[in-house]
């Protein structure tokens, strides 16, 4: 049987191999991770949520979090912009309404979408009635999200 033959009739084998993808920051754009909650946990009706953010100083880019709920196909934004201190690292509450799928997302917001968001923000606070937005604001770059479920 030729070597060829041979492969042909072998049977297929699929390996996979573990891959974890981290990108190192590139110097002057905005990076950012979430170390609290993990990804795929079930969290409570507020949710601590911690983590490091770099070149986002407020002139350039603003953090946001969102809370992107998955039953309504609504984006939530949350109290913001996300204050970064002088170390990176950033703290807020994240407040999800109902049982359910949700997705925390950092955002980097240029200036128009961080001036779209704190308009949201001042008016949902001002009719104490959070509809959230059908879509982020052109503007902003999801840089790291986690999924997490309240149950």
């Amino acid at each position: 049987m030729l070597q060829q033959d041979k492969l042909k009739s072998a049977p297929s084998v699929t390996t996979f191999m573990p891959f974890l993808h981290q990108p190192e920051p590139m110097p002057g754009l905005p990076a950012a991770t979430i170390t609290t909650p993990s990804n795929n946990t079930s969290v409570e009706s507020s949710v601590p949520v911690e983590g490091t953010a770099q070149n986002i100083t407020g002139e350039e880019y603003y953090l946001w979090l969102i809370v992107f709920d998955y039953r309504a196909n609504r984006h939530y934004p949350q109290r913001g912009p996300v204050a970064v201190s002088a170390d990176g690292h950033w703290r807020m509450t994240a407040f999800l309404n109902d049982s359910g799928r949700y997705d925390i997302v950092a955002l980097a917001a240029d200036k128009n979408a961080n001036e779209i968001l704190s308009l949201y923000q001042a008016a949902s606070e001002s009719s104490q009635q959070y509809l959230g937005l059908p879509a982020v604001p052109a503007g902003c770059v999801t840089l790291v999200s986690v999924t997490v479920s309240r149950t």
